[in-house]
């Protein structure tokens, strides 16, 4: 039987008359990637905040692993990768990785081999000393979803990791999360179904 990994029971949330969530239930358990489809404006960014404890329901209960967003016991276990994620342009990629692997308490040299294996997955392990500047962005994008790997959580929320990509690196998106799926559960939010409908099983 899979380990259930995100139970979800009648969240509701607003922000002033506008009800974003609804009496929200479902249920993820550990295995294949999972999508959260809907239109721009449906809540997905919503819910992935609740999910990571950024925000509060107004209503309802979940729990994550069997604790609730953002308790000190899902450290490690539980990561995130904003739409929106930007890398510093004036640190390495491995400099980059290296402190926030060491942000999530590891030590210097744990994070050093999380650093070479994470980019390694990610099929830039050449790209180690450079400078987000010289990567495309179908490239910046993989070093964002290196950077959700470090400490290889067992759940990975990804808020449209595919957005503003040409087909050929969306592809790429598509096959390396496809690939990690032994590793984690990915749970993937996008507004595009037929970006999903190629990756997950579940929706």
């Amino acid at each position: 039987m899979s380990q259930v990994l995100i139970e979800a029971h009648e969240l509701s949330k607003s922000f002033d008359s506008k009800k974003v969530l609804d009496q929200l239930s479902f249920t993820v358990n550990a295995g294949e990637p999972v999508a959260l489809i809907g239109p721009n404006g449906a809540g997905k960014t919503t819910l992935f905040s609740i999910l990571c404890g950024y925000l509060t329901a107004d209503s309802g209960e979940i729990r994550l692993l069997g604790q609730s967003p953002g308790a000190s016991a899902l450290f490690g276990k539980v990561s995130a990768l904003p739409q929106d994620a930007l890398l510093d342009p004036v640190f390495s990629l491995a400099s980059q990785l290296q402190l926030y692997g060491q942000l999530q308490g590891m030590n210097k040299a744990t994070a050093q081999s999380e650093v070479k294996r994470v980019l390694q997955l990610v099929d830039l392990s050449d790209y180690a000393q450079a400078k987000a500047t010289m990567l495309s962005h179908g490239m910046r994008k993989r070093v964002a979803i290196a950077q959700a790997l470090l400490g290889q959580p067992q759940l990975v929320l990804l808020d449209e990791p595919t957005a503003g990509l040409d087909p050929v690196n969306a592809l790429q998106i598509r096959q390396l999360i496809a690939g990690l799926s032994d590793q984690a559960t990915f749970v993937i939010s996008s507004h595009n179904i037929f970006e999903l409908e190629r990756l997950c099983g579940t929706v």
